[in-house]
């Protein structure tokens, strides 16, 4: 396990959140009544530099610092990222670094992560899937989060130096 690289994702998803819960929050920049989600392309993207056991980790403490700073039902966004970077970890090794290939698997996971949350929400009572405008709920942070895929990624890349760690081959 590489400490630094640790750190720094731990510091990326610390800002990731607070960029958030605070710029991309209703009343600040919030376009057509909805944000991008950077958390989730901050766990994809330290997904490709940790070994399995600590990004899996990562995720469930982004969704947990969500929970906790965003102010919903503890729980769901934990279980919702954590499930994203084991299915990240699991699609690290078919990914190549190509710019088409990074946004069709940061929109799908984005997608599946919001589609977790809704549906985890609705199961605790937050009766999100009965809203009448679900699908853009699920559709338009996904594409938010599509747009801002390729600096995030570009940026996580730089942070935390070197190439994919090669877990799949062990």
């Amino acid at each position: 396990m590489n400490q630094r690289r640790v750190g720094f994702a731990l510091l990326l998803v610390v800002a990731a959140v607070v960029l958030q819960t605070t710029v991309f929050a209703p009343g600040r920049i919030y376009p057509w009544g909805y944000g991008p989600l950077p958390v989730i392309i901050v766990v994809i993207g330290a997904s490709r530099y940790l070994e399995p056991e600590t990004t899996v980790a990562l995720g469930f403490t982004a969704g947990l610092l969500m929970d906790l700073l965003g102010g919903e039902w503890l729980g769901l966004w934990a279980g919702a990222l954590t499930t994203v970077a084991y299915v990240g970890l699991r699609l690290v090794d078919e990914a190549d670094e190509g710019a088409l290939s990074l946004i069709v698997g940061v929109g799908a996971l984005s997608v599946l992560a919001i589609t977790l949350f809704v549906l985890a929400g609705t199961l605790f009572g937050r009766q999100l899937l009965s809203r009448n405008n679900v699908a853009l709920l699920i559709l338009v942070p996904s594409l938010y989060n599509v747009v801002i895929a390729l600096p995030t990624l570009a940026l996580t890349k730089k942070l935390m130096k070197g190439r994919q760690t090669p877990w799949s081959a062990r």
